[in-house]
């Protein structure tokens, strides 16, 4: 049995040492070798060490504190989830996306002196599912939501609510399983990943992608282009800095180096004023152009 795993936590800042977040909601699949779905779970959890909700948490998940304070704390809710599993015996995997609600439940549990056969399950069973979408589509820093979009999933209801996103990891898990017998079909998948990651880490290919839709000439779309280039790549790299650590950015760097190639030519024109039969510009257009 494969189990697929999401967390909904209130986080908090400016946090030294202990606790900076606090699980209040789990969601958890069962499917079987057949790739059934064949169970589901979810619970609230009451928070116990800090009561004060982030509103941004509220926000995302659209949890209602009087809910929340009405549920059974972690430790319960834990004992639950092992008679829901059947004290895990037949779970052979255990998934979610990124490592961090596997981090968040060994720490929270050791901070919080919770004894649970969970955290040995884990430490048998865990694989972040992340990882492994990011090695087969080169894309470590994609997110749940894309990942889905790179195989045309809808998601499942609202996000950020641990059962919908935890139901959206099979989901997921299960196209890429069988999407992977059709080997051309899953190299066309492979190249709209590439294409999709270009965007939405470069969002330069996506303007220019509405750019072509006014068709301008050539030499307009080559000016404009560049204007773009040279107004929003400082930027790009800000904001990539901004959301992104720096083990992400490091992991991310061979699709930073092709995006430099590209600025390296367009310099290269600068400097030299030859026309050239393919410019930098033009190759940038070709990828946004890409189906």
């Amino acid at each position: 049995m494969y189990l697929f795993l999401d967390l909904e936590m209130n986080t908090w800042k400016n946090v030294s040492g202990g606790l900076n977040s606090e699980i209040i909601e789990i969601g958890a699949v069962l499917m079987d070798e057949q790739l059934r779905i064949v169970d589901t779970f979810n619970e609230l959890v009451r928070p116990t060490h800090k009561k004060k909700l982030s509103p941004y948490c509220l926000r995302l998940t659209g949890i209602s504190r009087e809910k929340l304070f009405d549920s059974l704390s972690l430790k319960d809710v834990l004992a639950d989830f092992r008679h829901w599993t059947d004290n895990f015996k037949d779970i052979t995997r255990i998934y979610s996306w990124n490592e961090s609600d596997y981090k968040q439940i060994v720490k929270e549990c050791t901070f919080k002196g919770i004894e649970t056969d969970f955290t040995l399950a884990l430490k048998n069973c865990y694989t972040d599912y992340q990882m492994i979408f990011g090695q087969e589509f080169d894309w470590p820093t994609c997110g749940l939501s894309d990942a889905m979009k790179v195989f045309s999933i809808k998601q499942t209801g609202r996000t950020h609510r641990a059962l919908n996103d935890a139901m959206d990891l099979a989901r997921l898990y299960k196209k890429m399983h069988k999407t992977s017998k059709d080997h051309r079909q899953y190299n066309l998948i492979k190249e709209q990943a590439y294409l999709r990651k270009v965007e939405k880490l470069n969002p330069v290919v996506r303007n220019i992608r509405e750019l072509k839709l006014t068709n301008p000439s050539g030499a307009e779309l080559e000016r404009q282009i560049e204007a773009m280039v040279s107004k929003d790549f400082y930027k790009d790299l800000t904001r990539l800095y901004k959301k992104y650590n720096t083990k992400d950015i490091i992991a991310s760097l061979p699709m930073m180096y092709a995006w430099l190639q590209v600025l390296e030519g367009m310099i290269v024109e600068l400097e030299d004023r030859l026309p050239a039969q393919e410019t930098a510009a033009t190759s940038l257009s070709e990828i946004a152009g890409s189906k």
